[in-house]
């Protein structure tokens, strides 16, 4: 009688980067992703912006490029700082270097989703990369999401007045939409406000104006 071998699980493959550099669309940088997360993009979004979204519900991975004013780290600390106040918590500002450049570091929790974000100045552009994952999975693809951020290459654009006015408006306008799902609608009618100024006739801000104005 000829006994079978016991059978053994099959190891899964280690979490690996893509084998494919992605390029954002409108030109601000280039990074390779963690193979097969999903790649999710904002076309009407002026500036560099993606979303790899991972295997595991929560778990994600963003670039988001914003042309600014400022122009030193020291300046940038400055702005994460008044995020912070916006916020009403604690976001653990550190500045250092990260993946070879000079810029600042935040980490926090809130409603179970941990978050690390690396923000660094290349010319008038602020680069932010953030990683997030519920608190029971953030260690799980930490290392993997710190091996994609490690290939970043941003791209030296020169930005006009005009691009910064679009970029600015766009960051009003998601902050309000976020606000506005959060229930926030003072901090939301406060974004809007901001967006207004710098561009009077914005639609979308004019739109999201009247949804507020039916709030209580």
């Amino acid at each position: 009688m000829v006994r079978s071998l016991p059978q053994f699980p099959t190891p899964e493959a280690a979490p690996k980067l893509s084998g494919k550099q992605y390029a954002d669309p409108k030109g601000f940088f280039k990074i390779i992703p963690p193979d097969g997360w999903k790649v999710t993009e904002y076309p009407q979004d002026p500036r560099g912006k993606v979303v790899f979204i991972g295997p595991e519900a929560n778990v994600e991975l963003r670039v988001l490029t914003n042309a600014v004013e400022i122009t030193s780290v020291d300046q940038l600390v400055a702005f994460c700082k008044d995020v912070e106040k916006r916020l009403g918590f604690n976001t653990n500002i550190k500045k250092g270097e990260y993946f070879g450049r000079a810029g600042v570091q935040r980490s926090f929790t809130i409603k179970g989703i941990q978050v690390v974000a690396h923000d660094f100045l290349v010319g008038k552009v602020d680069h932010n990369l953030q990683f997030s994952a519920p608190q029971d999975k953030f260690q799980k693809y930490l290392p993997l999401a710190t091996k994609s951020m490690e290939t970043y290459e941003p791209v030296m654009k020169e930005m006009t007045g005009e691009d910064l006015k679009q970029h600015q408006v766009a960051k009003k306008l998601r902050l309000a939409q976020l606000m506005m799902e959060q229930k926030n609608y003072d901090m939301a009618r406060g974004f809007v406000k901001e967006g207004l100024e710098v561009d009077p006739k914005n639609t979308d801000l004019l739109k999201l104006d009247e949804e507020l104005k039916k709030k209580k």
